[in-house]
């Protein structure tokens, strides 16, 4: 890496926080994946909503970010193919 020309201004980065996606720890569960999170030291969860009945609670969702002390950084809406009938299959109504 070389240093910056003379006189010109360094480029600032904005931190980036790192999610572990619910759906990376599959076929294990959303609560797995929180503490999975938790343990390796991951900034949040990304979760995917799927057929788990947790990913489809925000209640249970933030019980576990309380008591992981991981924060929930990214909802997935259920709309992949093996998604593709959570919440029924207008996919309007799974984004809203």
């Amino acid at each position: 890496m070389t240093d910056a020309p003379t006189g010109a201004s360094p480029v600032l980065v904005p931190t980036a926080r790192v999610a572990l996606a619910t759906a990376s720890v599959y076929p294990e569960s959303t609560a797995n994946a929180f503490e999975i999170a938790a343990r390796l030291g991951y900034d949040g969860v990304e979760v995917m909503v799927w057929t788990d009945p947790v990913s489809q609670d925000i209640d249970a969702l933030k019980r576990l970010r309380d008591y992981h002390e991981v924060e929930i950084l990214a909802i997935h809406a259920p709309c992949l193919v093996i998604t593709q009938r959570v919440w029924g299959t207008d996919p309007w109504i799974k984004l809203v």
